[in-house]
């Protein structure tokens, strides 16, 4: 049932997000981004982790590029049979992983665990937790971490409820172009 329910939000959502323009991808991005770099524990932090986009998920590069001007460390995740975190050198230094999701070719250890993790999703809750593309790799790695977690997506893909499952893991926040949900 739970399944079913969260297979029906992930093509309904998917299309809507699949649907946006470059334009809006770029401006929502943006918006998105302003509102991220001016979070407290965005500020604080040393360590960041961030998702490489695939798709139509939310842009991340320049959210990456600001991190590392702001002399952040940052961390790109390797996806085998769980995330693991791998420093980010550069946008040269990327390959097509598993899903044909890019990657640190380099595989340079990080100097500590991150202090925030940003996470991608198909569908947020106000229940603050997530709905990704269900092989439950965020939610393994999660249950792990003591990281602060940031889901960013856009506006549309926040849900009043969530059909949700026992290992799912919620969020700290939740960033969209409209608001900050916490």
């Amino acid at each position: 049932m739970v399944q079913e329910a969260k297979r029906l939000h992930r093509k309904e959502l998917l299309k809507k997000r699949d649907a946006l323009s470059e334009e809006e991808h770029l401006s929502r991005g943006k918006a998105i981004a302003e509102k991220l770099f001016s979070r407290p524990r965005m500020k604080e932090a040393k360590t960041v982790a961030f998702y490489l986009n695939k798709g139509s998920e939310v842009q991340t590069s320049e959210m990456i590029k600001k991190a590392l001007s702001l002399g952040k460390e940052v961390l790109i995740p390797v996806t085998d049979h769980e995330i693991t975190f791998y420093r980010f050198l550069s946008f040269d230094d990327l390959q097509k992983g598993k899903y044909s999701i890019p990657e640190p070719k380099s595989r340079e250890k990080p100097s500590k665990p991150p202090d925030v993790v940003i996470i991608p999703g198909i569908a947020f809750g106000l229940c603050m937790h997530r709905i990704g593309y269900g092989k439950g790799y965020y939610d393994k790695y999660l249950g792990k971490s003591f990281a602060y977690r940031i889901g960013i997506c856009y506006d549309f893909q926040v849900m009043e409820k969530l059909p949700t499952h026992p290992n799912d893991q919620r969020m700290d926040e939740i960033i969209t172009e409209k608001r900050i949900i916490r």
